[in-house]
Protein backbone atom coordinates (compact mmCIF):
# COMPACT_ATOMS: atom_id res chain seq x y z
CA UNK A 1 0.00 0.00 0.00
CA UNK A 2 1.43 3.72 -1.02
CA UNK A 3 1.47 5.20 1.98
CA UNK A 4 2.39 8.59 -0.02
CA UNK A 5 -1.04 8.81 -1.04
CA UNK A 6 -3.76 10.74 0.66
CA UNK A 7 -7.27 9.19 -0.53
CA UNK A 8 -7.00 5.31 0.63
CA UNK A 9 -10.16 3.15 -0.47
CA UNK A 10 -10.94 -0.01 1.96
CA UNK A 11 -13.37 -2.49 1.84
CA UNK A 12 -14.94 -3.40 5.50
CA UNK A 13 -17.24 -6.61 6.04
CA UNK A 14 -19.05 -6.73 9.19
CA UNK A 15 -20.93 -10.32 9.39
CA UNK A 16 -24.37 -9.74 10.53
CA UNK A 17 -24.08 -11.78 14.45
CA UNK A 18 -21.75 -8.83 14.48
CA UNK A 19 -24.19 -6.31 13.99
CA UNK A 20 -26.46 -7.93 16.45
CA UNK A 21 -24.15 -6.90 19.18
CA UNK A 22 -25.02 -3.05 18.76
CA UNK A 23 -28.31 -3.46 18.46
CA UNK A 24 -29.43 -3.19 22.21
CA UNK A 25 -27.34 -0.11 22.45
CA UNK A 26 -28.74 1.45 19.25
CA UNK A 27 -32.32 0.29 20.67
CA UNK A 28 -31.31 2.61 24.32
CA UNK A 29 -29.99 5.48 22.50
CA UNK A 30 -33.23 5.69 20.12
CA UNK A 31 -35.28 5.30 23.34
CA UNK A 32 -34.23 8.36 24.42
CA UNK A 33 -35.53 10.59 21.61
CA UNK A 34 -38.63 8.59 20.35
CA UNK A 35 -41.99 9.73 21.68
CA UNK A 36 -45.04 7.23 21.94
CA UNK A 37 -48.46 7.74 23.21
CA UNK A 38 -48.67 6.15 26.85
CA UNK A 39 -45.14 6.69 27.78
CA UNK A 40 -43.75 9.30 28.64
CA UNK A 41 -40.59 10.97 26.96
CA UNK A 42 -37.53 8.81 27.33
CA UNK A 43 -39.04 6.23 28.90
CA UNK A 44 -40.16 4.04 26.33
CA UNK A 45 -39.27 0.48 26.99
CA UNK A 46 -36.11 -0.73 24.98
CA UNK A 47 -38.30 -3.95 24.21
CA UNK A 48 -41.01 -1.65 22.84
CA UNK A 49 -38.54 0.22 20.90
CA UNK A 50 -36.76 -2.64 19.39
CA UNK A 51 -40.68 -4.08 18.02
CA UNK A 52 -41.86 -1.02 17.13
CA UNK A 53 -38.93 0.94 15.49
CA UNK A 54 -36.92 -2.61 14.02
CA UNK A 55 -35.74 -1.33 10.94
CA UNK A 56 -34.20 2.41 12.05
CA UNK A 57 -32.67 0.36 15.45
CA UNK A 58 -31.34 -1.93 12.38
CA UNK A 59 -29.84 1.14 10.96
CA UNK A 60 -28.75 2.91 13.89
CA UNK A 61 -27.04 -0.90 15.17
CA UNK A 62 -24.94 -1.20 11.48
CA UNK A 63 -23.75 2.61 11.42
CA UNK A 64 -22.00 1.60 15.19
CA UNK A 65 -20.68 -1.54 13.80
CA UNK A 66 -19.53 0.25 10.69
CA UNK A 67 -17.81 3.07 12.79
CA UNK A 68 -16.25 0.68 15.28
CA UNK A 69 -14.40 -1.42 12.28
CA UNK A 70 -13.58 1.93 11.04
CA UNK A 71 -11.96 2.98 14.17
CA UNK A 72 -9.92 -0.21 14.57
CA UNK A 73 -8.76 0.14 10.65
CA UNK A 74 -7.60 3.12 11.55
CA UNK A 75 -5.78 2.66 14.59
CA UNK A 76 -4.38 -0.59 12.83
CA UNK A 77 -2.78 1.72 10.01
CA UNK A 78 -1.50 4.04 12.14
CA UNK A 79 -3.33 6.54 9.97
CA UNK A 80 -4.26 9.84 10.72
CA UNK A 81 -7.13 11.72 9.32
CA UNK A 82 -7.85 14.95 7.64
CA UNK A 83 -11.69 14.37 7.58
CA UNK A 84 -14.01 11.99 8.14
CA UNK A 85 -14.75 8.97 6.37
CA UNK A 86 -16.45 8.88 3.77
CA UNK A 87 -19.20 5.82 2.73
CA UNK A 88 -18.74 5.07 -1.24
CA UNK A 89 -20.81 2.26 -1.62
CA UNK A 90 -22.53 -0.46 0.17
CA UNK A 91 -24.35 -3.74 -0.18
CA UNK A 92 -26.13 -6.29 2.18
CA UNK A 93 -25.44 -10.00 1.94
CA UNK A 94 -27.02 -13.05 3.16
CA UNK A 95 -24.40 -12.99 6.18
CA UNK A 96 -22.91 -9.97 5.53
CA UNK A 97 -22.83 -5.95 5.29
CA UNK A 98 -20.30 -4.65 2.91
CA UNK A 99 -19.10 -0.94 2.69
CA UNK A 100 -16.16 0.49 0.68
CA UNK A 101 -15.25 3.51 2.89
CA UNK A 102 -12.65 6.45 1.52
CA UNK A 103 -10.58 7.78 4.19
CA UNK A 104 -8.45 10.97 3.52
CA UNK A 105 -5.29 11.11 5.91
CA UNK A 106 -1.91 12.54 6.08
CA UNK A 107 0.26 10.93 3.53
CA UNK A 108 3.68 9.82 4.77
CA UNK A 109 6.62 12.18 3.79
CA UNK A 110 9.97 10.50 3.94
CA UNK A 111 12.35 13.34 4.18
CA UNK A 112 15.21 13.07 1.90
CA UNK A 113 19.10 13.85 3.37
CA UNK A 114 19.23 17.36 2.78
CA UNK A 115 22.82 17.84 2.12
CA UNK A 116 22.13 15.71 -1.03
CA UNK A 117 19.95 18.58 -2.50
CA UNK A 118 21.02 20.99 -5.21
CA UNK A 119 19.53 24.12 -5.95
CA UNK A 120 20.72 27.19 -7.77
CA UNK A 121 20.11 30.92 -6.26
CA UNK A 122 19.31 32.69 -9.09
CA UNK A 123 20.62 36.39 -7.55
CA UNK A 124 19.21 39.58 -9.93
CA UNK A 125 22.01 41.67 -10.14
CA UNK A 126 20.74 45.33 -9.79
CA UNK A 127 22.26 48.29 -13.07
CA UNK A 128 21.91 52.04 -13.00
CA UNK A 129 19.35 50.90 -15.56
CA UNK A 130 17.28 49.55 -13.16
CA UNK A 131 17.38 52.38 -10.90
CA UNK A 132 16.94 54.76 -14.02
CA UNK A 133 13.57 52.52 -14.67
CA UNK A 134 12.22 52.66 -11.24
CA UNK A 135 12.61 56.65 -11.25
CA UNK A 136 10.98 56.54 -14.35
CA UNK A 137 8.01 54.98 -12.35
CA UNK A 138 7.83 57.58 -10.13
CA UNK A 139 7.85 60.08 -12.88
CA UNK A 140 4.82 58.19 -14.74
CA UNK A 141 2.93 58.56 -11.73
CA UNK A 142 3.24 61.96 -11.08
CA UNK A 143 3.42 63.45 -14.82
CA UNK A 144 0.84 66.06 -16.01
CA UNK A 145 -0.85 66.07 -19.45
CA UNK A 146 -0.13 69.87 -21.42
CA UNK A 147 -2.40 70.31 -24.41
CA UNK A 148 -0.88 71.42 -27.34
CA UNK A 149 -1.22 72.63 -30.69
CA UNK A 150 0.98 70.44 -32.77
CA UNK A 151 1.53 67.39 -34.57
CA UNK A 152 0.89 63.90 -32.65
CA UNK A 153 4.38 62.51 -31.42
CA UNK A 154 5.62 59.40 -29.29
CA UNK A 155 4.72 59.32 -25.87
CA UNK A 156 1.79 61.96 -26.24
CA UNK A 157 -1.59 61.04 -25.10
CA UNK A 158 -4.59 61.66 -27.63
CA UNK A 159 -8.03 62.32 -27.16
CA UNK A 160 -10.14 61.27 -30.11
CA UNK A 161 -13.37 60.15 -30.87
CA UNK A 162 -13.78 56.80 -32.74
CA UNK A 163 -16.65 54.89 -34.79
CA UNK A 164 -16.97 52.37 -37.21
CA UNK A 165 -18.47 53.07 -40.98
CA UNK A 166 -19.62 50.79 -43.83
CA UNK A 167 -20.82 51.84 -47.04
CA UNK A 168 -21.18 55.49 -45.49
CA UNK A 169 -23.16 54.73 -42.71
CA UNK A 170 -21.35 55.60 -39.30
CA UNK A 171 -22.07 53.71 -36.34
CA UNK A 172 -21.92 55.46 -32.57
CA UNK A 173 -19.15 57.48 -31.96
CA UNK A 174 -16.89 56.96 -28.53
CA UNK A 175 -14.28 58.43 -26.67
CA UNK A 176 -10.91 56.88 -27.00
CA UNK A 177 -7.58 58.11 -24.82
CA UNK A 178 -4.88 57.05 -26.71
CA UNK A 179 -0.96 56.64 -25.29
CA UNK A 180 0.97 57.12 -28.30
CA UNK A 181 4.00 54.65 -27.33
CA UNK A 182 5.23 52.38 -29.60
CA UNK A 183 6.08 49.73 -27.07
CA UNK A 184 2.42 49.47 -26.13
CA UNK A 185 0.11 50.69 -29.14
CA UNK A 186 -1.36 48.47 -31.81
CA UNK A 187 1.10 48.88 -34.71
CA UNK A 188 -0.92 50.06 -37.65
CA UNK A 189 -2.86 52.60 -35.20
CA UNK A 190 0.54 53.64 -34.32
CA UNK A 191 2.28 54.24 -37.62
CA UNK A 192 -0.83 55.67 -38.89
CA UNK A 193 -1.45 58.22 -35.79
CA UNK A 194 2.23 59.91 -35.32
CA UNK A 195 1.91 62.92 -37.59
CA UNK A 196 -1.87 63.87 -37.68
CA UNK A 197 -3.02 67.22 -35.99
CA UNK A 198 -6.42 67.84 -34.29
CA UNK A 199 -9.18 67.26 -36.78
CA UNK A 200 -7.45 64.85 -38.17
CA UNK A 201 -8.76 61.11 -39.06
CA UNK A 202 -7.33 58.19 -38.84
CA UNK A 203 -8.31 55.59 -40.74
CA UNK A 204 -7.26 51.79 -40.60
CA UNK A 205 -9.38 48.24 -41.45
CA UNK A 206 -12.15 46.96 -39.84
CA UNK A 207 -12.85 43.59 -38.44
CA UNK A 208 -15.60 43.35 -41.27
CA UNK A 209 -15.16 43.17 -45.08
CA UNK A 210 -15.68 46.75 -46.25
CA UNK A 211 -15.71 47.95 -42.89
CA UNK A 212 -13.44 51.31 -41.53
CA UNK A 213 -12.34 52.17 -37.65
CA UNK A 214 -11.98 55.87 -38.06
CA UNK A 215 -10.27 58.00 -35.49
CA UNK A 216 -10.60 61.57 -35.05
CA UNK A 217 -8.59 63.42 -33.38
CA UNK A 218 -9.69 66.47 -30.89
CA UNK A 219 -7.16 67.12 -28.70
CA UNK A 220 -3.05 66.03 -27.96
CA UNK A 221 -1.55 66.66 -24.85
CA UNK A 222 1.98 66.58 -24.09
CA UNK A 223 3.30 64.35 -21.13
CA UNK A 224 5.02 66.59 -18.82
CA UNK A 225 7.19 64.68 -16.10
CA UNK A 226 9.02 66.03 -13.02
CA UNK A 227 12.65 66.81 -13.24
CA UNK A 228 14.66 64.44 -11.51
CA UNK A 229 15.16 67.18 -8.41
CA UNK A 230 11.20 67.17 -8.28
CA UNK A 231 11.39 63.73 -7.90
CA UNK A 232 13.90 63.55 -4.99
CA UNK A 233 11.68 66.38 -3.10
CA UNK A 234 8.69 64.39 -3.32
CA UNK A 235 10.32 61.02 -2.62
CA UNK A 236 11.90 62.79 0.75
CA UNK A 237 15.43 62.89 -1.00
CA UNK A 238 17.97 65.92 -0.60
CA UNK A 239 19.05 65.48 -4.08
CA UNK A 240 18.95 62.76 -7.48
CA UNK A 241 22.50 61.42 -5.97
CA UNK A 242 20.78 60.67 -2.81
CA UNK A 243 17.99 59.61 -4.56
CA UNK A 244 19.68 57.01 -6.96
CA UNK A 245 21.64 55.75 -3.67
CA UNK A 246 19.14 55.16 -1.96
CA UNK A 247 16.48 53.36 -4.60
CA UNK A 248 19.36 51.12 -5.54
CA UNK A 249 19.49 50.19 -2.18
CA UNK A 250 16.07 49.15 -1.80
CA UNK A 251 15.97 47.39 -5.04
CA UNK A 252 18.69 45.46 -3.58
CA UNK A 253 17.37 44.42 -0.70
CA UNK A 254 14.24 43.64 -2.63
CA UNK A 255 15.95 41.29 -5.11
CA UNK A 256 17.90 39.56 -2.24
CA UNK A 257 14.02 38.99 -0.76
CA UNK A 258 13.02 37.63 -3.81
CA UNK A 259 16.17 35.49 -4.18
CA UNK A 260 15.37 33.98 -0.53
CA UNK A 261 11.69 33.36 -1.98
CA UNK A 262 12.66 31.62 -5.01
CA UNK A 263 15.39 29.27 -3.68
CA UNK A 264 12.79 28.23 -0.83
CA UNK A 265 10.54 27.47 -3.10
CA UNK A 266 13.39 25.43 -5.19
CA UNK A 267 14.19 23.70 -1.97
CA UNK A 268 10.49 22.48 -1.89
CA UNK A 269 10.18 21.71 -5.19
CA UNK A 270 13.57 19.57 -5.49
CA UNK A 271 12.19 17.43 -2.04
CA UNK A 272 8.91 16.81 -3.61
CA UNK A 273 11.11 15.25 -6.92
CA UNK A 274 12.62 13.13 -4.56
CA UNK A 275 10.14 12.22 -2.69
CA UNK A 276 6.45 12.67 -4.34
CA UNK A 277 3.26 12.29 -2.17
CA UNK A 278 -0.04 13.66 -3.05
CA UNK A 279 -1.27 16.64 -0.69
CA UNK A 280 -5.02 15.82 0.43
CA UNK A 281 -7.80 17.09 -1.62
CA UNK A 282 -9.75 18.94 0.96
CA UNK A 283 -7.01 21.12 2.47
CA UNK A 284 -5.74 21.76 -1.02
CA UNK A 285 -9.61 23.03 -2.02
CA UNK A 286 -9.51 25.20 1.23
CA UNK A 287 -6.32 26.71 0.30
CA UNK A 288 -7.43 27.00 -3.50
CA UNK A 289 -10.93 29.10 -2.40
CA UNK A 290 -8.26 31.58 -0.87
CA UNK A 291 -5.57 32.07 -3.43
CA UNK A 292 -8.20 32.18 -6.47
CA UNK A 293 -9.17 35.57 -6.79
CA UNK A 294 -5.71 36.80 -6.57
CA UNK A 295 -4.45 34.25 -9.23
CA UNK A 296 -7.37 35.77 -11.28
CA UNK A 297 -5.97 39.17 -11.29
CA UNK A 298 -2.33 37.68 -12.35
CA UNK A 299 -3.52 35.12 -15.47
CA UNK A 300 -6.12 35.32 -17.83
CA UNK A 301 -9.75 34.06 -17.18
CA UNK A 302 -8.97 30.46 -18.82
CA UNK A 303 -5.95 29.74 -16.83
CA UNK A 304 -7.04 31.03 -13.11
CA UNK A 305 -9.00 27.33 -12.43
CA UNK A 306 -5.73 25.70 -13.17
CA UNK A 307 -2.97 27.93 -11.71
CA UNK A 308 -5.35 27.97 -9.00
CA UNK A 309 -4.82 24.75 -8.36
CA UNK A 310 -1.47 23.84 -9.01
CA UNK A 311 -0.55 27.04 -6.86
CA UNK A 312 -2.71 25.37 -3.74
CA UNK A 313 -1.85 21.95 -4.49
CA UNK A 314 2.58 23.23 -3.75
CA UNK A 315 1.08 25.40 -1.04
CA UNK A 316 -0.23 22.23 0.80
CA UNK A 317 2.63 20.15 0.28
CA UNK A 318 5.14 22.60 1.14
CA UNK A 319 3.49 23.37 4.33
CA UNK A 320 3.26 19.83 4.94
CA UNK A 321 6.76 19.54 4.12
CA UNK A 322 8.06 22.06 6.82
CA UNK A 323 5.66 20.34 9.73
CA UNK A 324 7.47 16.91 8.83
CA UNK A 325 10.77 18.74 9.00
CA UNK A 326 10.04 20.48 12.08
CA UNK A 327 8.66 17.12 13.71
CA UNK A 328 11.74 15.04 12.54
CA UNK A 329 14.49 17.23 13.73
CA UNK A 330 12.57 18.29 16.83
CA UNK A 331 13.26 22.24 16.02
CA UNK A 332 12.32 24.50 18.72
CA UNK A 333 12.50 28.10 18.82
CA UNK A 334 13.39 30.62 21.92
CA UNK A 335 11.98 34.26 22.70
CA UNK A 336 15.68 35.04 21.94
CA UNK A 337 15.67 33.82 18.48
CA UNK A 338 12.13 35.02 17.96
CA UNK A 339 13.61 38.49 19.19
CA UNK A 340 16.62 38.46 16.84
CA UNK A 341 14.29 37.69 13.37
CA UNK A 342 12.34 40.43 14.59
CA UNK A 343 15.43 42.96 14.69
CA UNK A 344 16.10 41.55 11.19
CA UNK A 345 12.87 42.52 9.51
CA UNK A 346 13.34 46.13 11.37
CA UNK A 347 11.09 45.86 14.68
CA UNK A 348 12.20 49.45 16.47
CA UNK A 349 11.87 47.35 19.17
CA UNK A 350 11.71 43.66 19.29
CA UNK A 351 11.61 43.07 22.82
CA UNK A 352 8.75 45.18 23.34
CA UNK A 353 6.65 43.62 20.32
CA UNK A 354 7.32 40.36 21.49
CA UNK A 355 5.73 41.11 25.40
CA UNK A 356 2.92 42.75 23.61
CA UNK A 357 2.19 39.50 21.86
CA UNK A 358 2.21 37.94 24.48
CA UNK A 359 -0.69 40.18 25.98
CA UNK A 360 -2.80 40.53 23.19
CA UNK A 361 -2.73 36.55 23.15
CA UNK A 362 -0.97 36.48 19.62
CA UNK A 363 2.90 34.95 21.05
CA UNK A 364 1.53 31.23 19.81
CA UNK A 365 0.75 32.97 16.28
CA UNK A 366 4.12 34.66 16.55
CA UNK A 367 6.28 31.59 18.00
CA UNK A 368 4.94 29.37 14.89
CA UNK A 369 5.79 31.84 12.13
CA UNK A 370 9.46 31.85 13.18
CA UNK A 371 9.61 28.57 13.67
CA UNK A 372 8.99 27.41 10.24
CA UNK A 373 11.42 30.74 9.34
CA UNK A 374 14.00 28.44 11.02
CA UNK A 375 12.89 25.38 9.52
CA UNK A 376 13.58 27.22 6.01
CA UNK A 377 16.64 28.62 7.45
CA UNK A 378 18.08 24.97 8.33
CA UNK A 379 17.32 23.92 4.68
CA UNK A 380 18.89 26.77 3.60
CA UNK A 381 22.17 25.69 5.71
CA UNK A 382 21.75 22.20 4.74
CA UNK A 383 21.46 22.02 1.09
CA UNK A 384 24.10 22.39 -1.62
CA UNK A 385 23.14 26.05 -3.09
CA UNK A 386 24.66 27.37 -6.52
CA UNK A 387 24.79 31.27 -6.87
CA UNK A 388 23.37 32.29 -10.30
CA UNK A 389 23.54 35.55 -11.12
CA UNK A 390 20.80 36.93 -13.57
Amino acid sequence: MDERKSLKEEKVVIPKETVEEYVDRAARRLARKVKLPGFRPGKVPVSVVKQRFAKEVREEAVIDALNEEIKKLVEERGWRLISSPRVKAQSEGEDVYEFTVEFEIYPEIVLPDPSQIRVKKRIKQITDADVEEKIQEFKEENATLQSVDREVREGDVVLAEFFTRKDGKEGERKRARIYVRADELDEDLYNAILGKKVGDEVVLPGEEEGEEEVYVIKKVFEVQYPSDEEVAELLGYTSPQEMREKIKEQLVEEAQKVAEFELENAIIQEILRLSPFDPPPSLVYQVYKDIKPQIAQQVPPEEVEEAALQNAAFIVARDLIILKLIEEKELDITDEEIIQYLKDEGKADPEKFLEEAKKRGKYDELRSRYLIRKAYDYLKQAVQIEPEFV
